[in-house]
């Protein structure tokens, strides 16, 4: 059984800040975070935000399960989070996804 399949992630909430189209006034400012994860952490992040587990991501990315999880823990602690969700909902906030 999947992650999703588990229940673990509800892709339909996850994706709903990602499709939504933002209005100008919406947006937040991107400046002072805009550096704040490097782009792979970015990729990694971006990956499992749609429900992939570390290993599909890391097939996806074509590097090891262990660095995905080097990348999703380092992700974790620059935007001080510690779930998969709370980590896409605040770099979806902070226009880093």
């Amino acid at each position: 059984m999947t992650e999703a399949a588990a229940g673990r992630y509800d892709v339909g909430v996850v994706r709903a800040p990602l499709d939504k189209p933002r209005s100008s006034g919406a947006r937040l400012q991107v400046a002072p975070s805009a550096g704040l994860l490097t782009e792979r952490e970015r990729e990694v992040l971006r990956c499992i935000s749609l429900g992939a587990s570390n290993k599909l991501a890391a097939q996806k990315l074509s590097i090891s399960p262990s660095t995905v999880r080097t990348h999703v823990e380092s992700v974790f602690r620059k935007l001080e989070c510690s779930t998969r969700a709370a980590a896409t909902l605040k770099a979806t906030q902070l226009g880093l996804l």
